[in-house]
């Protein structure tokens, strides 16, 4: 049985978390609603080829959903010293400038949003990506306007999975965890929204969550699409 139609068969309409009941919903960016993770992903993994360094889909794993703090030193060693690093990161961003203006947005993605603004759920961002980021990315995209508050990684001290970024993010909204709901499609993102005791809603991007994420988040979804008729 796939992911997907074991979704279907376990579906309750949930409203006690649907419009109406929440006051506040708040969204990572980078894979769950922008499809950018491949593409950097990608981006990576033929930057480091050129240079004669095999990067693969199991090491840009460890980067996702952190902050370029936390994944720094990661990459350092992984591309074994900081001049490799170096020389990487240039031929990644030639390559990101030519790519950025094309990140789609995921499917569901402009439909979930507009169904909670008509029933006045306020929308939110919290993503470890650089503010300028978050703000061009969405901008590109036409989503913008759809939130009212942004919070960047840059803004915490401790990055996901630690809790702090979803708890700046509930504080600027002037609400409890209570109203609000979160949604990840990354480990350490969907790691933080629970330890931050939010109801999280996952969308795996491009990795299965794992046993502790499956049984402690609100529910484990293959798409946008599938949340909004689920909460219809």
């Amino acid at each position: 049985m796939t992911f997907q139609s074991k979704f279907m068969q376990s579906v309750v309409v949930e409203k006690s978390i649907g419009a109406g009941h929440i006051k506040a919903a708040i969204f990572d960016m980078d894979g769950l609603l922008i499809d950018s993770e491949r593409i950097i992903m990608q981006a990576c993994v033929a930057a480091a080829t050129r240079i004669g360094i095999t990067y693969t889909q199991t090491d840009y794993l460890e980067l996702t959903g952190r902050s370029w703090k936390d994944a720094k030193p990661i990459m350092i060693e992984q591309f074994n010293g900081e001049d490799n690093f170096n020389r990487i990161m240039e031929g990644l961003d030639d390559a990101l400038a030519k790519h950025e203006s094309t990140f789609p947005l995921k499917p569901g993605a402009l439909d979930l949003l507009q169904h909670y603004q008509r029933n006045q759920v306020v929308c939110s961002v919290a993503s470890s990506s650089a503010i300028q980021h978050i703000m061009h990315r969405l901008s590109r995209v036409g989503v913008h306007g759809y939130f009212s508050h942004f919070t960047s990684g840059q803004e915490v001290e401790r990055s996901k999975p630690n809790p702090d970024i979803y708890l700046l993010a509930v504080e600027k909204l002037g609400l409890t965890v209570e109203e609000c709901i979160a949604f990840e499609d990354s480990e350490p993102g969907a790691r933080a929204a629970i330890a931050a005791g939010l109801k999280v809603i996952v969308v795996p991007d491009l990795k299965h969550p794992s046993d502790f994420v499956q049984q402690n988040a609100h529910r484990v979804v293959p798409s946008l699409t599938h949340w909004l008729e689920a909460i219809r």
